[in-house]
């Protein structure tokens, strides 16, 4: 994916608002990005996934046309472009901690219908997607990769990977019952620590079930 393109369309969403022409430094602020940020980003072909994502659902936009050049009348059914679901934009909640609830800004992400039977996404309404922030559950999650939760799947698989609300603070991590009865919380990165969740502060969001990210 190319930054230059996907900052272009960005632009171009801007002019229209501003009637003027858009220059680096508007798209950094729109993003809410520093001009060194974004200047970083664009030396190194690094799309600010989480920054894009923040600025489609608070401006309404579709992520797919932002980042694919999809545009509406692509999307138009699920049985033949993929099933929609909510990408949360300002979720902070990731492999390092923040929030997440029903009530953070949104936009919408299209899913290939065959790497949905893949996953074996039955209901598409249990389905949400936020963006992984930090570094802790590297390399099986990248950070600025879109993790896919299965909201229905609560239920501990010791082992496996989980978005857990540990008492108010959210994760992305393994998690394993321990002798205490407690939960254990293990990051796929070795030279983090161990964390322990009390079972009766915790709430499992969902179970993470697949994930995108760029190569």
């Amino acid at each position: 994916m190319d930054f230059s393109k996907v900052m272009s369309r960005i632009a171009i969403i801007l002019e229209r608002e501003n009637k003027t022409k858009i220059l680096d430094k508007d798209i950094a602020k729109a993003l809410g990005m520093t001009s060194t940020q974004y200047s970083n980003s664009k030396q190194r072909n690094s799309i600010p996934y989480q920054k894009v994502t923040e600025f489609c659902a608070l401006n309404r936009i579709s992520i797919n046309w932002i980042l694919y050049e999809q545009h509406s009348e692509m999307l138009k059914t699920d049985s033949e472009h993929g099933i929609q679901v909510k990408l949360f934009g300002d979720v902070n909640a990731s492999a390092g901690g923040g929030a997440f609830n029903e009530d953070e800004n949104y936009t919408y992400l299209s899913i290939d219908t065959a790497y949905a039977k893949l996953l074996n996404i039955s209901n598409k309404d249990n389905i949400d997607a936020i963006t992984v922030t930090g570094e802790s559950m590297e390399p099986t999650l990248k950070d600025g990769s879109i993790i896919l939760i299965d909201r229905s799947k609560t239920n501990v698989i010791n082992g496996s990977i989980f978005v857990i609300n540990a008492g108010g603070t959210v994760y992305i991590k393994r998690l394993m019952m321990n002798p205490n009865g407690n939960i254990d919380m293990l990051s796929d990165n070795p030279i983090m620590p161990k964390q322990e969740a009390s079972i009766e502060e915790s709430i499992i969001v969902g179970r993470v079930i697949g994930a995108l990210e760029r190569i």
